[in-house]
């Protein structure tokens, strides 16, 4: 079991090497993210922005980095190993969650819809899916379709309390929104 401080601060880790490592636009302001949320028991899909945004850190080990505070996230993280090509077939969010992919491909799609939303593993790679069975009676499409592995850390939010956010759009972020 991974304990709450440890995966915060590896968290928080997390984002500010990424964040120090491109932070050299100058409107580097904040983390978007592909969101699986859900409306009328309908998984959707929303780009989202991380609010209150990147600041500096103080923290000993990243102190002058940059970096954001993703939320309170509990101690229950899972760390997963999916074989290439896997089909995870269609699910709900198991709880609502910080899915942050380290390597290899997710395709994700809606069974209602068209749109779909592409995550390659790395540091553009997280996304929260929100769709628990609770608020969405349908669900989401994950497959791995790549020719290696995804490696996977599922991290719960605390209380499913979701972080501050702005919703830029309907659909998944693309392109330079997800630039780091």
């Amino acid at each position: 079991m991974v304990s709450v401080k440890l995966l915060t601060t590896l968290l928080t880790s997390t984002a500010a090497v990424a964040a120090t490592a491109t932070a050299t636009a100058p409107d580097f302001k904040t983390l978007n993210v592909t969101v699986i949320g859900a409306h009328n028991n309908k998984s959707t899909l929303e780009c989202w922005a991380i609010e209150p945004g990147f600041t500096e850190s103080s923290q000993a080990g990243t102190a002058g980095s940059e970096v954001l505070n993703l939320g309170p996230v509990s101690g229950n993280a899972s760390f997963s190993v999916l074989p290439a090509k896997f089909d995870g077939g269609r699910h709900n969010a198991p709880a609502m969650q910080w899915v942050i992919f380290l390597s290899g491909l997710a395709h994700i799609t809606l069974p209602h819809s068209g749109k779909e939303a592409w995550i390659r593993g790395g540091k553009e790679g997280a996304i929260l899916a929100l769709d628990t069975a609770k608020v969405s009676g349908d669900g989401h499409i994950t497959k791995y379709p790549s020719d290696e592995v995804t490696v996977a850390m599922q991290v719960p939010l605390q209380g499913n309390k979701v972080p501050g956010h702005q919703i830029l759009h309907g659909g998944a972020c693309k392109g330079e929104e997800v630039s780091l």
